[in-house]
């Protein structure tokens, strides 16, 4: 593999796991907002 080739590989892993964190951080925000809710409507 070339430079290049290796280069652009590593530019595709980051960015997916760049995407990856930031569907981690939606989901978990979304779950929260889901349990704060709950307790809202618990009292």
């Amino acid at each position: 593999m070339s430079l290049f080739t290796q280069g652009l590989v590593i530019s595709a892993l980051g960015l997916c796991g760049v995407f990856l964190v930031l569907t981690l951080f939606y989901v978990s925000i979304r779950l929260m907002q889901r349990i704060g809710k709950d307790k809202k409507s618990e009292q």
